[in-house]
């Protein structure tokens, strides 16, 4: 065998891993995602949720049933590339806490839970323009999807707007700055 051939031989190897790497990447990003997962991992999410907005003396996220919203959310109104980081993005949460506590997420104590969240938002990392390009390329990521949902589907809620939020039925006037009071919650009708 001579040189010439086994460059070629190389060259063509290569290329076929590269071309079937993109391939495997193109397909993990736009496969119909599996949505039954996420009835599945119903109870997950909703302990993740509570994780972010615990209940103190104003209902959290778990009696807002947020993880209806958010099901809902990503079921209907993701785009496909985000609905497949999202269901990864809850794999990886399990294998993570699997891995480094040795036990599910839902039977992790509060302090456990808050430092695997932090894991997993530090780990998109902080460059915001590498953060913006990835999110146009590949989707938006689960993290940043899973706090908005949750915030989102907590401050719409009934128990969130009434209770979590200072909530006015009807404002009477429109005033664009209006001073909080001491120990005020935040305005559920801005």
């Amino acid at each position: 065998m001579n040189r010439r051939q086994v460059i070629y031989r190389i060259l063509g190897f290569s290329a076929v891993a590269i071309s079937g790497a993109g391939f495997w990447k193109y397909w993990s990003i736009y496969k119909k995602p599996d949505l039954l997962y996420l009835m599945n991992k119903k109870s997950l999410i909703a302990e993740i949720a509570e994780t972010i907005i615990p209940a103190t003396d104003t209902p959290g996220a778990k009696m807002a049933k947020v993880e209806d919203f958010i099901i809902k959310m990503v079921k209907d109104c993701t785009a496909t590339k985000s609905q497949n980081n999202f269901i990864k993005g809850l794999i990886d949460l399990e294998d993570y806490t699997k891995q480094n506590y040795n036990k599910t997420y839902i039977s992790c104590n509060a302090n456990e839970r808050e430092s695997i969240l932090t894991h997993f938002e530090n780990a998109e990392g902080s460059n915001h323009l590498i953060r913006k390009l990835k999110q146009k390329i590949f989707g938006d990521n689960f993290f940043d999807m899973f706090k908005s949902y949750t915030v989102i589907g907590y401050c719409t809620s009934e128990q969130g707007a009434t209770k979590g939020l200072s909530y006015d039925y009807l404002p009477s006037t429109f005033e664009a700055c209006i001073t909080i009071g001491n120990k005020q919650k935040s305005w559920a009708t801005k």
